[in-house]
């Protein structure tokens, strides 16, 4: 229960702070292994952007 109040606490934080590119570079760092299987409109939503930022967000080839 601790570990996914953590979670979800990090994630509302990543919300208010993180920029849309942070948030998705972080998520692709984080779950690869999921990250061909999630629907691009369920991503975005889950990372707080609409799907046309994630696209440009997606387009752009900068790593962190």
């Amino acid at each position: 229960m601790s570990k996914l109040f953590l979670e979800q606490s990090e994630r509302v934080i990543s919300l208010q702070f993180n920029s849309a590119k942070e948030r998705y570079h972080f998520f692709e760092k984080s779950s690869k292994d999921i990250l061909p299987r999630v629907p691009l409109g369920m991503l975005a939503s889950h990372l707080g952007m609409t799907q046309e930022t994630l696209s440009r967000v997606r387009s752009t080839k900068e790593t962190f």
